[in-house]
């Protein structure tokens, strides 16, 4: 597996063992917002059927029938909410722990490792390499050096900081390009927390 994906999957791990405890807490508010408007909308169909019942049953049957509806969907609203709030707080969480990781020594020995498959995809030629500014600085010459070696011309530009690290390479017309930037490989993850996310709040409802 490639170094710079097997840290970040490091990252995930820690950030979800990290925030199972504030999930957990995330998940006992919400129960509680949960049975709490099932009460209520509990409370309120049988005020509403004993009204009904009284002047037309059937009235009644298809009314209760609705308010039963509209509760469950307002559930699973609430429960996409949930989940929706808890991706954004991991994927911050791993944004934060990737550009952490961009401050140590293994960043570099990884970064180098995958700007060199990088290059070993490419026909010899000239293309245009990105990377932060502050990895600009610190490791292009190096890896302007490596690619002259294989027969190819690297032209440095520079992402911007929200990119975090890592690196893009492009050809001089921006016909294609290779994304290996930090942002997007986390952002590429971001459906799979997603999915994880949704499967924990179904098993928690099937045990209920």
């Amino acid at each position: 597996m490639l170094q710079v994906e097997s840290k970040l999957e490091l990252f995930e791990d820690v950030v979800y063992k990290r925030r199972l405890t504030d999930l957990q807490k995330r998940k006992e508010a919400w129960e509680q917002e949960k049975n709490s408007l099932l009460e209520r909308k509990e409370k309120q169909l049988n005020e509403e059927k004993d009204n009904i019942v009284r002047r037309r049953a059937d009235l009644a049957r298809v009314m209760g029938n609705e308010k039963i509806a509209k509760a469950k969907e307002n559930e699973r609203v609430l429960e996409l909410k949930k989940i929706n709030e808890l991706k954004k707080d991991f994927i911050e969480a791993i944004r934060a722990r990737a550009v952490e990781y961009t401050h140590t020594p293994q960043y570099g020995e990884d970064l180098a490792m995958r700007v060199e498959e990088s290059l070993n995809e490419l026909k010899p030629g000239e293309y245009r390499f990105h990377m932060v500014a502050a990895d600009m600085d610190r490791f292009f010459d190096e890896f302007k050096a490596m690619a002259e070696e294989k027969g190819i011309v690297l032209h440095g530009e520079t992402l911007e900081d929200a990119r975090i690290g890592g690196h893009t390479i492009s050809d001089m017309d921006r016909t294609y390009s290779l994304n290996y930037d930090l942002y997007t490989m986390i952002e590429d993850k971001r459906y799979a927390i997603g999915k994880l996310l949704y499967r924990l709040f179904q098993e928690e409802m099937d045990h209920e």
